[in-house]
């Protein structure tokens, strides 16, 4: 029986969200070439010495760009030094990462690639650094700037932090610090259901003439 938190069920669920949001698809093609643009064309061209670098031989899922940006996120957005939390870089947060996005349907992963690019090289525009290249400071203004901004932008920068905090908090190396023993769904052998749809009002006894409370 498959876990109800096993990489396809999780990837499943993140690929569902998506789709009803379809967020990629209608505006980030322009929203990217309005960056380029802003930037002298060269916002996706700009280099980072983590250009130079080599990404491990399991990151075959991910560009070298993306594996940066994760590998940056992980370090921001898991700041656990001074802690009794498990140190991100002792659990496999980017691979899980790339596990997740391995199981999306690749429409959706492609318009992914394109948003992820996006947050990374509009950076330049505030910045004149890609994302991957500021300062622990600047990477958590630049989150908080782009979760208070557009609706695109608020969408990509709440996709990459759940995106990284599902990948820390599904190894169960990073469970004993917070007491917590593991889910129920597993000790208790519950299969899998997927998401089960909102009842209809007629199983609730509460049908209503539409439009009236």
């Amino acid at each position: 029986m498959e876990s109800p938190h096993s990489v396809t069920n999780v990837a499943a669920i993140w690929q569902q969200g998506m789709a009803r949001r379809r967020f990629l698809k209608w505006s980030l093609l322009g929203s990217a070439g309005v960056v380029a643009v802003a930037a002298g064309g060269f916002a996706f061209l700009r280099r980072s010495p983590l250009d130079e670098q080599p990404v491990p031989e399991w990151a075959t899922g991910l560009s070298a760009a993306e594996y940066h940006l994760f590998d940056r996120a992980r370090q921001v957005l898991l700041p656990v030094e001074g802690t009794r939390l498990t140190p991100s870089d002792q659990v496999p947060v980017v691979r899980n990462v790339q596990a997740l996005l391995d199981n999306l349907d690749p429409e959706i992963r492609k318009e992914m690639a394109t948003g992820l690019g996006l947050f990374d090289n509009a950076a330049v525009l505030s910045h004149g650094r890609r994302f991957v290249d500021l300062s622990d400071a600047d990477s958590c203004a630049y989150f908080d700037s782009w979760g208070h901004a557009s609706v695109i932008q608020r969408t990509l920068v709440t996709v990459i932090k759940q995106l990284t905090y599902t990948a820390y908090w599904q190894e169960s190396a990073t469970w004993a610090p917070t007491d917590f023993d593991g889910p129920v769904s597993d000790k208790w052998g519950l299969a899998y259901l997927g998401n089960a749809p909102l009842p209809a009002n007629d199983a609730l006894g509460t049908n209503q003439p539409e439009g009236r409370a």
